[in-house]
């Protein structure tokens, strides 16, 4: 990729949104950060009994050094901006 040229993005609209409880696992191997997560399921043993939760892996993310950092920056720059505390003069 260059920085000099925008690229184009492109949506197939075959890709599904997942959404996750819980990172289960994170490891960095031969420049390739690995994450695995997971999402909470809530299955009932019995009727009125017990509802135990599983995490059950949902997603697992490749990304390269480059990508990581930028995950890293967007994630910091939304947190910041949606947890702000608000000042009182």
């Amino acid at each position: 990729m260059t920085d000099s040229a925008p690229l184009k993005i492109k949506d197939t609209d075959n890709v599904p949104v997942i959404f996750i409880n819980d990172v289960v696992g994170i490891g960095f191997l031969n420049g390739v950060l690995n994450i695995t997560m997971a999402t909470a399921r809530f299955t009932p043993e019995e009727v009125g009994g017990a509802v135990p939760v599983d995490l059950i892996i949902a997603s697992r993310l490749r990304l390269d050094l480059r990508c990581a950092q930028q995950l890293r920056d967007m994630l910091s720059d939304i947190i910041e901006k949606n947890t702000k505390q608000s000042t009182v003069n």
